[in-house]
Order: C-alpha cells, then sequence, then structure tokens
C-alpha cells in the first residue's frame, strides 16, 4: 500500500465500508491512471485536505496507479518541509 497510515494497516474485512466501496466505484470508471496514462488505477486520490465539504466530488478526485501516488505524496512532504524550513 502506499499510505502508511495505521488505519490503511489494518486487515481488510470481507465487507468493504463506504469509503472503499466509493474509492472503487470511482476507480472503475477510470481504465487508466490519470497521472501517467500507462498502469491501471489502484489509488483514489483526493485534493482536497480531510474535512472539506467537497472532498468526495469526483471532480477533486483522481484515479492514480500506485507508483504516481507515491510520487504524488513524497513530493508533497517536500514541498510543506521546505515551505516550513524543515
Amino acid at each position: 500500500m502506499s499510505n502508511p497510515r495505521a488505519w490503511r494497516g489494518k486487515g481488510r474485512t470481507t465487507t468493504p465500508n463506504s469509503r472503499q466501496k466509493r474509492n472503487r466505484l470511482f476507480l472503475d470508471e477510470h481504465a487508466l491512471c490519470q497521472s501517467c496514462g500507462k498502469r491501471p488505477p489502484a489509488e483514489a486520490h483526493h485534493d482536497l485536505p480531510a474535512g472539506h465539504p467537497s472532498r468526495y466530488d469526483w471532480q477533486f478526485m483522481k484515479a492514480l496507479c500506485v507508483p504516481c501516488h507515491v510520487t504524488l505524496h513524497q513530493h508533497r512532504v517536500r514541498v510543506y518541509k521546505s515551505i516550513r524550513g524543515g
């Protein structure tokens, strides 16, 4: 998995929760990664921060393959650290 958060590390259940269902529906609508266009998407990326009322609108989401999703998050961490002086 590309996201190291604790909730992602938990084992998957046999019945998906609403977040997993929503993300799967979104990914099923996209045949290829919206970044590289080469691989099938495996991650539903949200462009808006947690708590934003439009976070789950499909216009603010991207279907990404795992390498593109990792690259996107690594870039954001580097930019944030450089802004904060870390």
